[in-house]
């Protein structure tokens, strides 16, 4: 085998493992975003947030904490708002449940450090 199908071959499989590496970096920083209309929010008692349900076009049900940064209007946890953020994947609502407290809903997220809403 030559020399320059050598050095070929090895620039190949370095630009590969570059590309996967970028790529992967890429994604792992790229924000999740949600948005939509809020039609319900529920205060979760237990744990001092609000399970929040919105519309299209992502809808489901994300946590809000209040001591979250909001901008634009502060309108949060209000319904019949229009909010657009980023998230985190995860969170839970507890509420009084009996004797302790249980989980409500299911949350896709929860919103981080960057939210604003409509009027």
């Amino acid at each position: 085998m030559s020399i320059k199908k050598i050095i070929f071959s090895i620039g190949i499989v370095i630009l590969g493992i570059f590309g996967i590496v970028s790529g992967y970096s890429l994604h792992a920083q790229s924000p999740l975003v949600f948005g939509g209309l809020v039609l319900n929010s529920q205060y979760c008692a237990c744990s001092g947030n609000f399970l929040l349900t919105l519309s299209g076009p992502t809808p489901g049900q994300w946590v809000w904490y209040p001591s979250t940064p909001q901008f634009a209007n502060f309108q949060l946890p209000r319904s019949g708002v229009w909010t657009l953020g980023t998230y985190t994947p995860g969170g839970v609502c507890l509420v009084p449940s009996g004797d302790g407290c249980a989980p409500f809903g299911v949350p896709i997220g929860t919103i981080s450090s960057t939210v604003g809403t409509s009027f």
